[in-house]
């Protein structure tokens, strides 16, 4: 509970934040683009600059950081490795390739309440992404090209985060792009009222 109030009350500053800041840049110094534009696209663009402000934060937080915080991360059954320099010294660098590992170990040796915000929020996360990205950019459209672009982003995600001591499990992947796909059939179901807004 104490990671998820952590998370929360930054991430709901930071998501407000950027939401009216964005809107004011759009706003006063990007007219010509407005032109091309609509109210709705403009309200999507702000929900998606605002969406990748509080996914930075979530994600590229670092674990020292937040256990600065009084909030413990080490459990035996799960892979908490410190700082890039602990990684190179770890027998296998701190990173998980073998699919469903994680999961399984989160189901065995964890609490349900733990578990459920692990792997659903790994879920729940990359929600928006799959729903906003069609519907602002109309390559994004077209299921294959939005699966190679939240593979890609996931992938970056899990690059990043090996260098500032945060965990980078296949596991990660394979339920954010979960994630992606279920934002997107949403997207998809509501795409009638929604394809006049894209670009």
């Amino acid at each position: 509970m104490k990671l998820f109030l952590f998370f929360f009350t930054r991430s709901l500053v930071a998501f407000l934040l950027t939401f009216i800041g964005f809107s004011q840049i759009r706003l006063h110094f990007f007219r010509d683009f407005r032109k091309k534009s609509n109210g709705q696209r403009e309200f999507f663009m702000c929900l998606l600059a605002s969406y990748l402000v509080v996914l930075a934060i979530i994600l590229f937080t670092p674990n020292s950081f937040i256990s600065s915080h009084g909030i413990d991360l080490t459990n035996d059954h799960f892979n908490f490795v410190g700082n890039f320099k602990d990684r190179i010294s770890a027998g296998n660098w701190g990173v998980n390739l073998i699919p469903f590992r994680t999961i399984k170990s989160y189901i065995k040796y964890s609490g349900f309440l733990h578990s459920l915000i692990n792997i659903l929020g790994n879920v729940l996360i990359f929600l928006p992404l799959g729903y906003i990205i069609p519907i602002i950019y109309n390559r994004y459209k077209n299921f294959t090209k939005f699966i190679y672009l939240t593979i890609s982003i996931s992938i970056f995600i899990e690059f990043i985060q090996f260098f500032i001591g945060r965990s980078v499990d296949i596991d990660d992947l394979i339920l954010n792009t979960l994630g992606g796909i279920l934002g997107y059939l949403y997207y998809k179901k509501h795409s009638k009222k929604l394809d006049k807004i894209g670009r």
